[in-house]
Order: C-alpha cells, then structure tokens, then sequence
C-alpha cells in the first residue's frame, strides 16, 4: 500500500476531495453559486450572497467551533425636508447576527482482504473512495440541507436515506445545528387551511396555491430576496424556486389542465433561455416568477397524528409550539437569496477534508475512511421591528395523495 506520508501530498489530496466534493450534483451545490471576487467574511472566502446556499470556507475553525454572520437592515426613517435640521434625525445603523456550529464527521468503508481484491476486477480502494467522498457525502449533505430549510425532519425513511428519524439518539449530532420550525410570516398552507392543524385531505397543492406564495412575497414588509446567479443572462428579472416533493409534483400534474401545463413548462424553458443552470434540469415549471420543480431523496412528510413543532405567533426568538397533523402533509420549500450557511472548517494539515486509509487484520485488509468538518444551518436574522424572521426560505404545507 501506498502511504501518504507528507504535509503537502496531504493538501494536495485534502484541495482534490473538497474540489470533488462541491463538484458532485448534488442538491446543496446545484444552489451554490460562485464566489465573487474579493469577498471575505471573518477572514475567509464566501460564495455569492445572492444564491439560495452561502458556502463559507477557510475558516481556521476546529471541531466545535461557532461562524457568526451578520446583516444591516435596510433605511426607512423619514427624510429631512427643506431647511429642517438635520440634528437630531439621523437614523443609527441596526444589524443582526446569525451563527452556526460546524463539527466533525467521518465515515469508512472495509474494502475487503487480499482475497476479495483477488475476485473482483475492479480496483475496490478506488470504488470505496469515490461511494465515500461522492456519492455518501453529496447525499448526507443534501438530506441535512433539507431538514434544515425545511424546519423539520419529517416522518419519511427508506433504505437509502441516511439521516435518521428526529428520535434517533444521533440525529442532534449528526445535523450540528438543531432545526428551528418556520417562521410565522414564511409559513403558508394549502387549500383553505390558515394552520398547519387545520389542513384537510382535500388541502392538495395546486396553482393557487403558487398564486398565494406569489402574492405573499409581492406584499411582504420583508420578503425574500430573489435568487441572482452570476451566470444569469436576465439582467435582474426575479427568480425564486419552490422544491416540492413528488407526491406534490403528481397532485399539481394532475389537477392542471394541458393548456395550462404547456404554459408553466414554456415559461420555464422560456426562463433557461441563455442560462444553462442544473436547476432548469429534468421536470419543472414556472409561473410568476417561481421555478416549480421537485425534489427527490427524502421528502419532508408528517403522517396523520404526527406531532410537528411550528411556530404559531410572531415573536422575537421564534417560540415554537407541538401541532398535531390531521392528514398526510408534504412539505415544500420557496427559496430566495441566502436561505442556507454551510459552513466549513480547518481539521488535519488545514484542509477541511481528509481521507485516512490503513491495513487492518495483520495487514490482510483495507479500510478506509473521510472525513470533513461543516455544519450546516437555515438563516434567520431579528429584523428592525424585533421579530425574528426565516431569511431566504419560505415553507408551504399541502396535503398528498397517498
């Protein structure tokens, strides 16, 4: 076996596994956009501010450590008119401060004695690095991204799910970050319903439901931010996406009229003109603004008399109360500009990855493991009225066909 025994061959393979890692397809890189130039937060490199992930790196952190965020409200004191004074009028600079904690995970693989090695033509050290630092990891991210814009876990597992179930007694450490429930003014429901508990099995997704998130954002004293891509030819015209979940995609299929649908997947196509982007891939729709398009993995679903956390008044620290769900509820996720931190920090030799690999069973054997330190967490700042309020994310709750 071939050792990697120097400082810099590490970095070298440490640069090579994080390249690899932000390159793969996966949900939370699709949604990271590139750093602009020039950009530094707490000395280290962030991405573009605008996409819906915030990626964060060159922190200098260890395992445990807390990257704090900050954002300045927006000026809306009145003018000084005439020859008034402006003594006395002048408006003061109000922040907000947002932070997470990132920490380390690892994950190996047995890639077999010499025997196995023997049986199979393919070179497993290399199958084992490619499952681990590609397909393991893009996953996990994708899943703890989710969990965490959505505001909950949900009730949905399947054999290739890795995150366990909110009552698994390692699911607090492997998402780093608690999740905190919607906000009350980014939490919006289906149908008729005005409540998460109120939602009824006729309470589906459908047009008007998009009409309603539409709306909502157009009169929002604080809305969301639009989603600005750096590559986008459109020269500012609005872009949110909505993911929702397959079963939501089939509700909203089924219940529109063809006339209908050629008009939101034209307007889509329409949208991608010039702008080749991974979020214009596969199915999608668009209507007033809002890229409608499904995602897969693992769908935030409550079954019916599941108790979800929501958080059913204003407040300054987002309280949170037990709801009980009436029906199958899906959750589907409206997404502007810096809805989600992921966040990395420096392990071994500096890098934010490494792969270990070592003879096990007097040398008889391979494993081999990676492991990276992030942490991931929706943003959410205290605005100038003293509420605290979701930043790029917004939740719509709809009942399914099961």
């Amino acid at each position: 076996m071939t050792q990697v025994t120097s400082a810099q061959a590490n970095k070298l393979l440490q640069v090579a596994l994080f390249t690899e890692a932000q390159r793969s397809e996966s949900l939370i890189n699709i949604l990271t956009d590139e750093a602009p130039k020039n950009a530094k937060v707490n000395g280290g490199k962030q991405t573009s501010h605008t996409a819906p992930v915030v990626r964060v790196t060159d922190l200098n952190k260890t395992a445990g450590d807390e990257v704090d965020m900050q954002i300045f409200h927006q000026l809306n004191g009145r003018p000084t008119m005439g020859d008034k004074k402006l003594a006395g009028r002048l408006e003061s600079l109000s922040s907000a401060d947002f932070g997470l904690k990132i920490n380390q995970a690892r994950h190996g693989v047995d890639a077999g004695g010499k025997m196995s090695q023997k049986r199979t033509k393919h070179d497993l050290r290399q199958v084992a690095r490619t499952l681990l630092a590609d397909g393991y990891y893009g996953r996990l991210l994708d899943q703890i991204g989710m969990a965490q814009l959505a505001g909950a876990r949900g009730d949905h597992f399947a054999s290739d799910i890795i995150l366990p179930l909110a009552n698994d007694d390692e699911f607090s450490d492997i998402m780093v970050n608690p999740l905190q429930a919607p906000t009350y003014g980014r939490h919006f429901f289906g149908g008729d319903a005005t409540t998460f508990e109120t939602l009824d099995a006729a309470d589906k997704f459908s047009l008007d439901a998009v009409d309603n998130l539409a709306l909502a954002l157009d009169e929002m004293v604080n809305p969301l931010q639009p989603i600005r891509m750096q590559a986008d030819p459109s020269g500012g015209e609005p872009l949110f996406l909505l993911m929702i979940t397959p079963r939501q995609w089939n509700d909203f299929y089924t219940s529109t009229a063809g006339k209908d649908w050629q008009t939101l997947t034209a307007s889509a196509m329409e949208r991608s003109r010039g702008f080749s982007h991974s979020i214009f891939r596969g199915q999608c729709a668009m209507w007033r603004n809002i890229l409608i398009k499904p995602y897969k993995g693992m769908p935030i679903r409550f079954n019916q008399g599941s108790t979800v956390q929501a958080c059913t008044a204003n407040s300054a620290t987002g309280v949170e109360s037990a709801v009980t769900a009436g029906t199958t509820i899906d959750r589907a996720v409206l997404l502007g500009g810096q809805a989600l931190a992921n966040a990395f920090g420096s392990g071994k030799d500096g890098g934010a990855f490494n792969m270990h690999e070592e003879m096990s069973d007097h040398e008889n054997g391979t494993e081999l493991s990676i492991g990276w330190i992030n942490g991931l967490k929706k943003i959410r700042f205290k605005q100038r009225d003293g509420l605290v309020q979701d930043h790029g994310a917004m939740a719509l709750d709809t009942a399914v066909s099961l």
